[in-house]
This record gives structure tokens, C-alpha cells and sequence, in this order.
């Protein structure tokens, strides 16, 4: 049995078996990474049969002929996938962990505590620069996490132990639409995200609500502490009762 390299992309194992210098991928492991429901329909609708070939593997049912494919198939696999991961995965391999192998044979992972501390070192110019476009130190921050998460895939908000950012005035006390339509008479939430639009408070982008530059003095954006299924954080905007003065002429308009 060939040299097994293991490494990891997002928490999943891909294994990689050395032919020489040639490297070749398991095919099960790039297949789950891509959300392929069956690996073996996927290696055959998309890889070239040069570019497959069974090679000894341990298993934990012992060793196993398992399909691989070189480096032609797994761009194969990348293409064929519609996921949101293709681009990433094919991004980190091409960029890292190609070219570690050619370099040392071998893949050498970075270790926890150094990616938080290279996380930690990119996230002040980043938040520097969200202020500087505009955005409130609440806004700024999680501005600032998500560019660092997209690089490195180091939460620092969750490394620190935070789901979400307090506002920057603890004295000031920050509401959801559907708690400001109990202040409004029993409005929903979703007349109150409408009448915040109507008077100019913000707009729809996409699924989600944005506060424009009228409303950011009324508003804080948190982190909710969940995901899109892209892997993107879920935010909310949460406004001050200082806004529903605006909101209840706009509701009598």
C-alpha cells in the first residue's frame, strides 16, 4: 500500500495515496466533500477512466480496493459539482496543498493556535477599513470577522466565546420588528420591516434586511450565531425605540 496523506478541508478528511510523485485522491472523501449522494455514480458520470484506478486502503473494515482519482479527475469532480464548496475546495487545494506536496512529499497543516493568531493579525486593518467605509464599530466588527473567516475558516467572534455583539451603548436598548409591532399596536414583523422601508430605514438585499444610511443611527447588526447553507453568517438588525415615532406616521400615512 501506497503513502496515505492525510489532511483536512473544513473538518473533512481527504486522503491523498503517493504514486511516485503523482498524487492520488480518495474518491469517497473528495465526493463527500463536494455533496456527490453517490460517489460511485459521480466518479463514473464525470472522470475520465484513465484518470480512476483502485488503490489498497485501510479501512476500518481492513484494507479495502478503493477508487482514487489523479489530479485530471479531481478537477473533474470540482467542475461537476454545483456546491459552493467546489470553488473553495479547488481553491485551497491548488493553492496549498498541491504545491506543499510537490515541495515535501508531503502536506503539513497549520496548527489551531497559529490560524487563530494569523486570524487575529489580519482582522484590525480589516476593521479599520469597515470604518472607514462607514460602518458603526458593531457593524465594523462582524464586517471584519467575516472577511477573516473567509480566508482563513477561523471564527474569531466564536473563539472568543461570542454568538453574537452586544450593542455599543449598554444603555440603549436595541429591538427585533416583531417586539417593535407589540410596541406599534400588535403590527407583524413583517409590516414593521415594510413601514422601516417605507421611511427610508433600510432595504431589502436579497433574503435578508440592510439598514440604509437614514436608519444606521437607529440600528445594530448582530450575528444570530447561525449559518446560510453557503456557510455565510445569519445576521439581524435590531432597532432602537427611538425610531417609532418615524414608524407610526409612516403607519398612519
Amino acid at each position: 500500500m501506497s503513502k496515505v496523506i492525510p489532511f483536512d478541508f473544513e473538518s473533512r478528511q481527504v486522503r491523498v495515496q503517493m504514486e511516485g510523485l503523482e498524487p492520488w485522491f480518495n474518491a469517497n472523501d473528495v465526493c463527500e466533500v463536494l455533496a456527490y449522494a453517490n460517489p460511485r455514480d459521480a466518479v463514473l458520470n464525470h472522470v475520465d477512466v484513465e484518470d480512476v484506478a483502485k488503490r489498497d486502503t485501510l479501512t476500518p473494515g481492513g484494507v479495502q480496493r478503493i477508487s482514487h482519482v489523479n489530479e485530471s479527475g479531481l478537477y473533474a469532480l470540482i467542475l461537476g459539482s454545483a456546491k459552493p464548496e467546489a470553488k473553495r475546495f479547488k481553491k485551497w487545494v491548488t493553492s496549498e496543498v498541491l504545491p506543499s506536496i510537490r515541495k515535501t512529499g508531503g502536506y503539513r497543516s497549520a496548527s489551531p493556535v497559529r490560524l487563530v493568531t494569523e486570524a487575529a493579525r489580519a482582522f484590525p486593518p480589516l476593521f479599520r477599513a469597515a470604518r472607514l467605509l462607514g460602518c458603526d464599530k458593531n457593524a465594523a466588527a462582524i464586517a471584519a470577522n467575516q472577511a477573516v473567516m473567509s480566508a482563513t475558516q477561523v471564527n474569531l467572534l466564536q473563539q472568543l466565546g461570542h454568538t453574537h455583539l452586544e450593542a455599543e451603548n449598554q444603555e440603549a436598548l436595541f429591538f427585533t420588528p416583531t417586539e417593535l409591532g407589540q410596541m406599534l399596536g400588535g403590527l407583524s414583523g413583517r409590516k414593521v420591516n415594510l413601514l422601516l422601508a417605507e421611511a427610508g430605514m433600510q432595504a431589502k438585499r436579497g433574503d435578508e434586511w440592510e439598514a440604509l444610511h437614514g436608519g444606521r443611527s437607529f440600528a445594530r447588526i448582530y450575528d444570530t450565531g447561525k449559518k446560510h447553507g453557503s456557510g455565510v453568517p445569519i445576521q439581524q438588525v435590531k432597532w432602537s425605540s427611538a425610531v417609532l415615532p418615524l414608524l407610526r406616521k409612516e403607519d398612519v400615512a
